[in-house]
């Protein structure tokens, strides 16, 4: 610990910018992976290989979710996982793709065959449920992240299912076309579930984005690229660290930064690619980093395009040299491998910081560099090489930016410190997970809200709103040491303490913002469900609450309306299990 916050929040008050630096923490990471990994030498498993499962014209399927060995290195031993594996499938880490199609249902039955949990060691037993029995008997919950389900099928935090028992997820594709992906959410053990393998990815086509190959990269030039780091004991196994702060000696770590970059299940893998555009479905997979991503040719970094968030489309291609994706969040690139000689190498490269954005760089500082991902070498073969379409959809975005918000709601991101100012929790509107006043005002079904996310926080958190699919509207700085005391009182939260007004929202911000607000940038000008709130600013974001708003001229990305109760979390997994989770109502 560097500096205290109480010293950082007077700080900030001084310097007049208001902001916090990020609070510090051992993770216990080493400073390099185990002898003998090289870089390169594994091959990555392809949308194949990883074995879709074909839902584009409904029924049903089976994923079992079983605990395996996976060869994540030749240099490692066999790790013990867990996977979903498909019928007649040998999954053993993540689970197969599944690619749906749009308005046409499906059944997806998960069946929970796990035996120990091979993180055991890091169940924190005042995160779960009482009575739970992780370690042997681990609870599972299948969440389609992105989907517009109902809430008996949405797979939140409380819908948990033991070994031996199944839960049948009816999906009805009621969305645009999408990179959606499937992973675990059981409450209190999210963290270790996905870290050890429940993941996968949720491909969803429509009439435009068909996966034929007609006008984007297809077949093999469509390749789901799912991003983790993690860390590995000499044995093989999985290694997580233990929360090091002094007065909570408790298995619960604040983040979670791994040493290993593992795409697909292999570290540091390549890719053979042929001279052509590839289109890659990126999924941030990890725990708690994010992404500043690259694509380098030897010294040079390649311009590549952006054609899709996490929702669907973009309207038009957007170039780029640089994609910032946090957890939770995906993109839909396309990069184009033709101008290169054969024998390039290709690697993907980052220099975000841990934890983002203002972490050290230095490992002997407590950062935890993880610069290179993986490769791709460039052979004779010619690949796709017709070009982008300059229009993406066949209708524009339907904008939500002019419209009247029926509501709009502040939002607090804060994190409760014990007296030598380490981390114990991060929260939303100062309130646990559990907490009885948890609940917002009822959210009307079919309304158009606005959410100023105010984070108070030091680090970046992902947000992510479970059923719907909404706009960034733009950024603003505020004077976070003003609001904290305004609200709160002073630096020294308590769960539960500080207002939370009706309509069950937190009070405005608008006294003490800086500056001006900024757009959001090009490529996230689409249709998101999860979203970077960036430390000392409030973020808005447009958030329909079903298939129709008032004054929209088009369509939304979802195309179903539903009732009931939803979560909404920052995606960092370790601050979704403590405890910076929150329910919404829709009536």
């Amino acid at each position: 610990m560097e500096i205290s916050r109480r010293r950082l929040l007077q700080a900030g008050a001084v310097l007049g910018a208001g902001l916090v630096a990020p609070i510090r923490w051992s993770t216990g990471a080493r400073a390099s992976a185990p002898a003998g990994m090289t870089l390169f030498t594994e091959q990555l498993p392809t949308l194949g290989a990883l074995g879709a499962v074909d839902a584009t014209s409904g029924g049903s399927a089976t994923l079992t979710m079983v605990s395996a060995l996976h060869s994540f290195h030749a240099a490692l031993p066999p790790t013990p996982t867990f996977a979903y594996r498909a019928a007649g499938g040998s999954q053993t880490y993540l689970g197969p793709v599944i690619v749906a199609r749009q308005n046409v249902p499906f059944n997806l039955e998960v069946r929970n065959d796990l035996g120990t949990h091979p993180l055991a060691f890091a169940i924190d037993p005042a995160l779960v449920p009482a009575g739970s029995d992780d370690a042997a008997h681990p609870r599972t919950a299948t969440h389609l992240h992105g989907g517009n389900t109902t809430v008996a099928f949405d797979g939140g935090p409380l819908e948990t299912f033991t070994p031996g028992s199944s839960y049948v997820y009816e999906y009805g594709n009621t969305q645009e076309a999408a990179g959606l992906w499937y992973h675990d959410h059981a409450l209190g053990i999210t963290r270790l579930n996905v870290y050890a393998g429940l993941a996968g990815g949720y491909l969803l086509r429509d009439g435009y984005d068909t996966g034929d190959g007609t006008l984007l990269p297809a077949g093999t030039y469509e390749v789901p690229l799912v991003l983790q780091d993690r860390m590995f004991n000499p044995d093989g196994t999985l290694a997580y660290p233990a929360n090091e702060n002094p007065t909570t000696p408790r298995p619960w770590a604040p983040e979670f930064f791994g040493d290993v970059a593992v795409v697909n299940g292999k570290a540091w893998p390549n890719l053979d690619v042929d001279r052509g555009k590839y289109r890659f479905r990126v999924y941030n997979g990890s725990n708690a980093r994010f992404y500043d991503l690259k694509f380098v040719a030897g010294d040079a970094a390649l311009s590549f395009f952006q054609i899709g968030t996490d929702g669907g489309l973009l309207n038009a291609p957007v170039r780029l040299n640089s994609l910032l994706l946090g957890p939770g969040e995906r993109a839909d690139v396309v990069v184009d491998f033709a101008p290169l000689l054969p024998g390039t190498k290709v690697v993907i490269t980052t220099k975000a910081r841990v934890p983002f954005p203002d972490g050290p760089r230095a490992a002997r500082r407590g950062g935890v560099p993880l610069t290179q991902i993986m490769q791709f070498t460039v052979g004779t073969s010619q690949g796709w090489t017709a070009p982008l379409p300059a229009t993406l959809r066949s209708a524009p975005i339907t904008s939500l930016t002019d419209l009247v918000p029926a509501q709009r709601r502040t939002m607090t991101l804060v994190e409760i410190l014990d007296e030598a100012d380490a981390p114990q929790m991060a929260l939303l509107n100062n309130r646990e997970f559990g907490s009885p006043d948890y609940a917002l005002a009822p959210v009307a079904s079919n309304t158009l809200e606005q959410w100023d996310l105010v984070n108070t926080t030091g680090d970046a958190h992902p947000i992510h709103l479970h059923f719907t699919q909404f706009q960034v509207l733009n950024r603003q700085r505020f004077d976070v040491d003003g609001y904290v005391k305004a609200t709160y009182g002073d630096d020294d939260l308590t769960p539960g303490s500080g207002p939370y007004l009706p309509p069950g929202i937190c009070p405005p911000v608008d006294g003490f913002l800086i500056g001006s607000p900024k757009e959001p940038p090009s490529n996230e000008r689409g249709w998101k469900d999860t979203v970077r709130a960036m430390p000392g600013e409030v973020t808005r974001i447009r958030v329909p609450f079903g298939a129709t708003v008032p004054g929209a001229t088009g369509p939304l990305a979802i195309g179903a309306s539903h009732t009931g109760e939803y979560a909404w979390h920052c995606h960092i997994l370790e601050h979704e299990d403590n405890d910076m989770m929150q329910r919404y109502v829709i009536v």
